[in-house]
C-alpha cells in the first residue's frame, strides 16, 4: 500500500504529539512494508529517502504567490496541495493520503478531489483528527469570530465533512465532534513504545510534575489554583510546570507570565515553580524523579505526555476531559482520575495521590506500565491501522453531495420553471456602451473547450455611438452570436432578460469588458454534472489592465457570504436555479445586483463552489460600476437593501453576524477572512488609541533625550528605539502598518 502523511509538525524543525506521532506511525507503516511519505513544511526543500519504504518531503514554507494575498495557514494549505500534486506527477498516486485536521492543511487537496481532479480519482483521502482550531478557540478563551481563525475554523469543518475515513485517538473527542460529520469516527490510540536507552526507573520523588504547554486547555492554570488551597492548609508538596508558553488572550499576556505574577509567593516558597521544555532524555529524568506526573487538561484528545509517562511507570493524576482518563481507566488502580465538573474533585484526588505511601505508589507504578503497553503496542497498533486503512479503501464511493458548511434546506423549484436544454450552456453578455472591449470579450468565449453553447448579447440601449456601430460590425462578423436590444433599464434587467432568452441549462454571466480562460466554462458544468446539491460555480479572479492582483476566494458559506459577497457575476448557474431564486433585482441599481441574486440562492438551498484557480479575467477600471458604488454611503444604502430583501436569512445568523462584526469591524472594510487587519473591530479601535496616545508620550521622551543627550551615548537610543519597535504592541503596529512614519523616526534619530 502508498501511503503519505501530511503533517505541519515533524522533528527535529518541529516538536508536538502531532509531530510524534507522524513519525513513529510512518516508520512503523514503513516497517510493515507500505511505500510511505511524509510531507512536512520545512525552511528549506528536501527529499530524503530514509529506507527502501520511506520518504520525507521538506518544501520551504511561504514559497508561492498565494502568500501575497492568503494568510498564512491557508496559503500553506494550498502549498501542501501543490506539493502533492508535484509527487503525483512524478511518481503516480498513492492509495491512501492521511492529513490533519488541525489548521486545514489538507483543505485543497480534499477540494481538487471533490472538483473531479483526475490525480486523485482513486484516492482515499483520512483526516486525523487531533484538535481542532475552532475548538482550542473556544476552550482557549479566544476569540473565535476574529480573523483568520474563524476561517481556519470553517475550513477544518469541510476537512472532518470531505474526508473518506475520520480516525482520532480518543473516545473523548470521537463524542467531541462527532456533530461535523454523519459517518463514523474510528478510535485508535497512538502507537509508542520507549528505546531502550530511553529506560529509566521511577524513583518516587517529592514534587508533582505537570509536563506541557502552558496553556488554558490544558487546565495548568486551574490546577495551581487547586493545589493553592492545599498550600494554604499546610500541604509542603512542590508542583513543577514545565513547557513553552502560550498567549492568553483575556488578560492580553502570555500565561506563564500572568501566572508567575499571581503566585510569586509560592513561587519565593518553594512550592512552585516554572520551567522551560527540556529534551525528550532530560524530560523522562524528571519524570522519574517525580512522585508523580499530572494531566490536568480541560480539554484533550490523547496526550503523548500521559503516554511517554506511564511507559515510565508513573503514578498519574489526570482529569476525567480528555483520552488521560481513558489511558489511565481505572481511578485508584493506574492513577487517578478527578473531573473538572465536580467542585472540590480535583482537591480531593490530590490528597488521594498524596496519601498514598512508597510501596504503593511503585505497584501504581507497575500497573500503569503494563496498561500503557497494552494500549499503544507496535504491533497491535499497526495492525488496527491497516485494517482501517483497508476498510477506508473498500468503502463505496461516498454520496455524490458536496460537502457544504451552512446550507439551508433546499426549497422545491416551482412547477412552472423549465429546466432548460441539457448540458447546453447559453453565455449572457449585458452591453451599454462597451465597444472598446465587446469583441476582446467575445473572442474568450469563442475559444472555449466546450462546444454545446449558445452566446446571447443584451444591448441595454447603448447611446454611443461607436458602440452600436461595434455592435453591428459583430453581428455580422460573428454568427454565433444572438443580439437582444432593449430600452435601457440597469445591469440587473439586462441580465434578466438573456436569461429569459437563453435555452440552455446552464446560464453563463459575462460583463461585456471581462473575459474567461478557455477551459473556465467546461470545468464548471464538470462539477455541476457531478453533483446536484450545486447551483452555481465559479473561480478566483485575475485583475488586469489597472490592477494584478487576485481575488482568491472560497465556496459559498454561511453566515460569512451573508457579510461580504465570495464571488464576482462571473459563474456559470443552473438555470432553474437562477429563474426560481436568483434573478437580480432592479431596487439594486447602484450595484451588488448579483450578490442579491447570490443571496437569494442561498436562502432557498442553492449552493455555489469555487475553483481556487483564476480562471476570469476582471477587468479593473477606473470608470466601471464597482468603482463607482465604493462610496461609503452607496455601500451602506445597498447593504441595507440587501438585509431587507433576504431578512429571515439575516436574522436566523444575527448572533454570528454580531459576532463577526465585533471582532473584525465594518464588513465595508473586510479583505480575505484568512488574514487578520488591524485595527479589526471596535474594541481594537478603543485599544489602538490608548497605544497611540501612549506612542506619542513615548516618543516625546525620545526625542526630549536626543535633544539632551546630543549624539553622546548612542547605544542606549538605539536599545531604547529597538524596545519600542520590537517589543510594544504599538511599537509592531507602526513596523507594520506605518512604515513611512516609522522611517522619519528612524531618520530623526540617526541626526
Amino acid at each position: 500500500m502508498k501511503i503519505w502523511y501530511l503533517t505541519s509538525e515533524f522533528p527535529p524543525s518541529y516538536g508536538g504529539g502531532i509531530g510524534m506521532y507522524v513519525d513513529i506511525i510512518s516508520r512503523l507503516m514503513a516497517k510493515e512494508k507500505n511505500d510511505v511519505v511524509v510531507f512536512v513544511r520545512d525552511d528549506k526543500s528536501s527529499e530524503t529517502i530514509l529506507s527502501p519504504h520511506l520518504k520525507h518531503v521538506r518544501f520551504k514554507a511561504g514559497e508561492g504567490e498565494e502568500y501575497s494575498r492568503m494568510g498564512y495557514w491557508t496559503a500553506l494549505a494550498y502549498q501542501y496541495c501543490r506539493e502533492v500534486f508535484k509527487l503525483i506527477d512524478a511518481e503516480g498516486a498513492p492509495d491512501i493520503i492521511e492529513t490533519q485536521e488541525y489548521s486545514a492543511i489538507g483543505y485543497y487537496v480534499l477540494q481538487y478531489k471533490y472538483l473531479g481532479d483526475p490525480r486523485l480519482k482513486n484516492v482515499k483521502i483520512v483526516v486525523h483528527m487531533h484538535t481542532p482550531t475552532f475548538e482550542l478557540c473556544k476552550i482557549n478563551r479566544t476569540p473565535e469570530y476574529r480573523f483568520p481563525e474563524y476561517w481556519i475554523g470553517k475550513m477544518e469543518k469541510y476537512c472532518i465533512k470531505a474526508a473518506d475515513g475520520l480516525v482520532t485517538q480518543s473516545k473523548f473527542l470521537k463524542k467531541q465532534l462527532g456533530g461535523y460529520s454523519s459517518q463514523e469516527i474510528n478510535v485508535i490510540p497512538l502507537p509508542y513504545q520507549l528505546r531502550e536507552k530511553d529506560i529509566v526507573s521511577y524513583q518516587c520523588g517529592d514534587y508533582l510534575l505537570y509536563a506541557g504547554r502552558i496553556e488554558w486547555r490544558k487546565g495548568i492554570a486551574q490546577f495551581i489554583s487547586e493545589m493553592d488551597k492545599l498550600w494554604t492548609q499546610g500541604e509542603k508538596t512542590k508542583l513543577v510546570a514545565l513547557g513553552g508558553d502560550t498567549f492568553f488572550a483575556p488578560k492580553d499576556c502570555q500565561l506563564r507570565e500572568f501566572l508567575k505574577r499571581k503566585y510569586a509567593h509560592r513561587i519565593q516558597e518553594g512550592l512552585l515553580e516554572f520551567t522551560d521544555s527540556v529534551p525528550p532524555e532530560e524530560l523522562n529524568r524528571m519524570m522519574v524523579k517525580a512522585r508523580a506526573v499530572v494531566v490536568p487538561s480541560t480539554y484533550e484528545n490523547y496526550p503523548y505526555t500521559c503516554v511517554i509517562a506511564m511507559s515510565l511507570g508513573m503514578p498519574m493524576l489526570v482529569s476525567k476531559q480528555g483520552g488521560q482518563a481513558e489511558m489511565v481507566k481505572e481511578n485508584g488502580v493506574n492513577g487517578f482520575i478527578f473531573d473538572w465538573d465536580k467542585p472540590g474533585d480535583c482537591v480531593e484526588k490530590i490528597k488521594d495521590l498524596l496519601g498514598l505511601d512508597k510501596i504503593e505508589l511503585y505497584e501504581m507504578s507497575k500497573r500503569a506500565q503494563a496498561r500503557i503497553e497494552s494500549l499503544c503496542n507496535f504491533e497491535k497498533n499497526a495492525r488496527l491501522r491497516m485494517d482501517f486503512y483497508h476498510s477506508v479503501l473498500q468503502s463505496p464511493a461516498r454520496k455524490a453531495e458536496y460537502p457544504f458548511l451552512g446550507a439551508v434546506p433546499r426549497t422545491p423549484l416551482p412547477k412552472d420553471i423549465e429546466i432548460g436544454t441539457q448540458g447546453m450552456l447559453s453565455v449572457i453578455i449585458p452591453y451599454y456602451n462597451l465597444g472598446k472591449t465587446i469583441e476582446e470579450t467575445l473572442r474568450s468565449v469563442l475559444q472555449i473547450t466546450y462546444d454545446n453553447y449558445e452566446i446571447i448579447l443584451v444591448n441595454d440601449g447603448s447611446t454611443d455611438a461607436a458602440s452600436i456601430e461595434k455592435l453591428a460590425e459583430l453581428k455580422d462578423k460573428y454568427s454565433a452570436l444572438q443580439v437582444v436590444t432593449i430600452p435601457n433599464g440597469g445591469l440587473a434587467n439586462a441580465r434578466n432578460v438573456g436569461a429569459s432568452y437563453a435555452k440552455g441549462e446552464y446560464l453563463a454571466f459575462l460583463d461585456a469588458d471581462n473575459m474567461v480562460k478557455p477551459e473556465f466554462y467546461e470545468r464548471c458544468i464538470q462539477v455541476l454534472g457531478r453533483y446536484d446539491n450545486v447551483s452555481f460555480v465559479y473561480s478566483w479572479l485575475q485583475y488586469f489592465e489597472e490592477s494584478s492582483d487576485v481575488w482568491t476566494t472560497f465556496d459559498t458559506t454561511l453566515p460569512y457570504m451573508l457579510m461580504a459577497n465570495m464571488l464576482d457575476a462571473l459563474a456559470v448557474v443552473r438555470r432553474a436555479d437562477f429563474l426560481a431564486f436568483g434573478k437580480n433585482r432592479p431596487v439594486m441599481e447602484y450595484g451588488m445586483e448579483d450578490y442579491d441574486g447570490w443571496l437569494g440562492m442561498l436562502e432557498n438551498g442553492r449552493m455555489g463552489v469555487c475553483i481556487p484557480e483564476p480562471l476570469c479575467l476582471y477587468r479593473v477600471r477606473s470608470d466601471s460600476m464597482s468603482h463607482a458604488m465604493n462610496h461609503p454611503a452607496c455601500r451602506m444604502y445597498l447593504y441595507e437593501v440587501l438585509q431587507s430583501g433576504h431578512r429571515k436569512l439575516y436574522e436566523r445568523y444575527a448572533g454570528d453576524i454580531y459576532n463577526l462584526m465585533l471582532s473584525n469591524g465594518s464588513c465595508m472594510t473586510w479583505g480575505s477572512p484568512t488574514q487578520q487587519y488591524y485595527p479589526t473591530g471596535p474594541l481594537d479601535a478603543y485599544g489602538m488609541l490608548g497605544q497611540l496616545q501612549a506612542a506619542h508620550a513615548q516618543l516625546n521622551e525620545l526625542q526630549a533625550e536626543l535633544t539632551r543627550q546630543k549624539n553622546t551615548r548612542w547605544y542606549r537610543l538605539q536599545l531604547k528605539y529597538a524596545h519600542f519597535v520590537n517589543e510594544t504592541a504599538v511599537g509592531r503596529f507602526l513596523r507594520y502598518r506605518l512604515a513611512a512614519p516609522l522611517h522619519w523616526i528612524r531618520r530623526r534619530l540617526r541626526k
